[in-house]
């Protein structure tokens, strides 16, 4: 029973060490986001996305109809893309856009490294970058303006709709 009562002492302060700890991360990942929602909020405009220098490279949109979970269309910035695999947290290579009803909308930023820049996967925002081997890319999705409710830096987004058929 002493034990128990010794150990019970230490239980709460203990807990406490956790959450703080747990909460200082969290914190410290959400500043480090709202640093790119600040950067990248003019770009809910795709004009002013385009003005920016992001284009439509061509791809279609993106989505896993077998898992239910949408992803959306790109633009992207080549000049970004083309800087011999240097990252910067505020400027994205990719934006993402749900596509509804003919209408688009600003869900993620999309990080992008060419696999000619970097043999292994990079290591970016705390996250290993995936690889998409058809586009000769490795990608790091950050859902920061829709909540995905299985991970921030998920591929695809329960919340974000399926691709238009037609």
């Amino acid at each position: 029973m002493r034990a128990l009562v010794k150990a019970g002492r230490w239980a709460l302060p203990f807990g406490l060490l956790i959450a703080a700890v747990s909460i200082g991360t969290a914190h410290a990942n959400g500043d480090r986001l709202d640093d790119v929602r600040v950067a990248t909020a003019k770009f809910h405009s795709v004009e002013a996305a385009n003005q920016a220098g992001y284009a439509d490279p061509g791809l279609p949109c993106f989505d896993s109809p077998s898992t239910g979970q949408g992803m959306g269309t790109h633009l992207v910035n080549g000049d970004l893309l083309n800087d011999g695999g240097a990252l910067d947290r505020d400027h994205p290579e990719a934006l993402v856009y749900e596509v509804r009803s003919g209408s688009t909308k600003l869900v993620a930023v999309e990080y992008l490294v060419k696999m000619s820049d970097s043999a292994t996967a990079p290591h970016f925002l705390g996250q290993t970058m995936i690889a998409n081997p058809d586009l000769g890319l490795w990608t790091l999705h950050a859902w920061i303006w829709r909540d995905n409710p299985i991970s921030l830096f998920e591929t695809y987004n329960s919340n974000v709709p399926l691709c238009p058929t037609s």
